[in-house]
């Protein structure tokens, strides 16, 4: 199979999971369509503060704290997908740190790739390759953001190994022919690749009645804080969770 095709079934199984989440290679967009995207090698602050402040305005009543961590998680999603699809779907993993993500409005959603390139390997090879690319790309993104506000990297690491240990579980979701046993080692590959305590693992249980594994959260999205909302199912505040 030929890289781009490795590209072309990448975006499709990127957008089975959900249709937000649509990519495309460089050679796919004009000049003027590439200028709407973040990326590494330019000065992003500007662009992720007006997203921050849109989200202020959209929910006036959450707070900064709920902006922040809602900024952040926008920023992450999408690298952390798709370094999780590449390396469980197709064994290989492409060059996220120089990936663009397109800002819409209040959101980030669309993805585009600028070179072609793969690493091929086992989840055990490749997982520590994905792991550096992204932790230099969100590095980038938290200096963009301290040049307008205090984002401590103890906040933001919490941030990334409850962002990790979701796509543990979708994995499984996906892949229920995968044991508990299994999982938790891919948890804890992660975790290494990201210079992340163990003691996050504890963050997984497994479920009495399915025998699954949940994610209960180490971090909140504080979500709960905007008029309408309730606490998410995985929320280390939910009442459910609480104890365990």
């Amino acid at each position: 199979m030929q890289n781009n095709d490795v590209f072309e079934l990448l975006f499709s199984l990127s957008k089975q999971v959900t249709p937000y989440l649509s990519g495309q290679l460089l050679s796919q967009l004009t000049t003027d369509d590439e200028q709407e995207n973040l990326h590494i090698s330019r000065d992003n602050s500007l662009s992720i503060q007006a997203l921050y402040d849109r989200l202020s305005q959209e929910s006036e009543e959450a707070g900064n704290a709920y902006w922040l961590t809602r900024t952040w998680d926008l920023l992450c999603w999408q690298p952390i997908y798709i370094s999780f699809i590449s390396v469980y779907q197709l064994h290989a993993i492409p060059d996220i740190k120089n990936m663009s993500q397109l800002v819409q409005s209040n959101f980030i959603a669309g993805f585009t790739f600028h070179h072609s390139e793969l690493t091929f390997g086992s989840p055990e090879k490749i997982v520590p390759v994905a792991a550096s690319q992204l932790m230099t790309l969100f590095d980038s993104y938290r200096e963009d953001i301290s040049l307008w506000t205090r984002i401590r990297p103890g906040f933001t690491n919490h941030l990334i190994a409850d962002g990790l240990l979701n796509c543990v579980i979708k994995l499984q979701t996906f892949h229920p022919e995968l044991s508990n046993e299994y999982l938790i080692e891919q948890a804890e590959l992660w975790l290494t690749a990201f210079n992340l305590p163990n003691k996050h693992l504890s963050s997984l249980k497994v479920d009495l009645v399915s025998n699954q594994l949940k994610l209960v959260r180490t971090s909140c999205c504080l979500v709960y804080k905007c008029n309408g909302r309730n606490l998410c199912e995985d929320c280390p505040r939910h009442p459910d969770n609480k104890g365990l």
